[in-house]
């Protein structure tokens, strides 16, 4: 099966002419509306913009379906193409898209900047995911979107947070619909309010110290957490999460009950096993 989740890939210098027509089909119906359609023009101005290095392919169910270019200028990132194929657009790839950059841009503390054609759709777009108009020109619409906070910041404030009860501050920082799947339980958390109101719930006595926080390449955020809830017991929490606009949005949590290895794996056996004692440390 296909897979339905976007994914980006790298555009190659031979990639021009198919990436012009995708720009051509996105682009048409709204230059057309101002008068301004030349396909002469449309090509010329692509081609000055062609910069492969910094273009990637939006992939979606084996297909391109897409286009993004998004690349560094003095303090800012400049998101110079973001197109969908008609005939997908409204399946919410352009907004993944999005996501992906404004992830990058919180990443590296530095705003978006990006240009949209007038009376086009694409205004009530940008506007909607926190763009804010800064200047025109005859043809277009600036805009730019300042970054939110650090994904690592907010993932260790809401750990913290939960470590100290605060349970209004951490869910503040987390969107309405925030989705946490727990892989052991099979169970799914849909919704802040849930989210906020199964952990306050959970018997007392345990303290959370965080081991580890790490970004994975898409731009989530990788979370070892340590839990020591006598007489219960100790647990890991591997934690992968989405950040998007400074909160909480999607998730996942794995937990694990730590327990001394079984008698039969030992070092005397096995020269390459080593045991910490005890681990993790209390």
């Amino acid at each position: 099966m296909a897979e339905r989740t976007p994914v980006l890939q790298p555009v190659q210098p031979g990639d021009f002419e198919a990436l012009l027509a995708l720009r051509v089909a996105a682009l048409r119906p709204s230059l057309e509306a101002l008068g301004r359609f030349d396909p002469t023009r449309a090509r010329d101005r692509f081609a000055a913009g062609f910069a492969p290095e910094w273009m990637q392919h939006i992939v979606w169910g084996g297909q391109r379906v897409g286009l993004l270019t998004l690349r560094p200028a003095a303090n800012a990132l400049v998101l110079d193409h973001l197109y969908v194929e008609p005939q997908v657009q409204g399946q919410g790839i352009g907004a993944w898209a999005l996501d992906w950059v404004k992830a990058q841009a919180d990443i590296r503390q530095v705003p978006v900047t990006l240009s949209a054609l007038q009376g086009s759709a694409a205004n009530r777009f940008y506007q909607r995911h926190g763009f804010v108009e800064v200047g025109r020109s005859e043809f277009d619409i600036d805009y730019r979107r300042m970054p939110a906070a650090h994904p690592l910041q907010v993932v260790r404030s809401v750990w913290s947070l939960f470590q100290a009860r605060d349970w209004a501050a951490a869910r503040a920082l987390m969107h309405d619909d925030l989705q946490v799947q727990w892989w052991a339980s099979g169970e799914t958390l849909r919704g802040a309010d849930t989210y906020i109101a199964v952990n306050a719930e959970y018997p007392e006595g345990w303290t959370i110290h965080l081991v580890e926080t790490s970004l994975l390449a898409d731009g989530r955020v990788l979370t070892l957490v340590r839990v020591n809830h006598p007489p219960h017991g100790t647990y890991l929490v591997q934690q992968t999460m989405q950040v998007r606009d400074g909160r909480l949005l999607q998730g996942a949590e794995l937990w694990a009950t730590c327990e001394a290895a079984p008698t039969w794996r030992t070092p005397e056996r096995y020269a390459g096993v080593s045991v910490q004692a005890p681990w993790p440390p209390v």
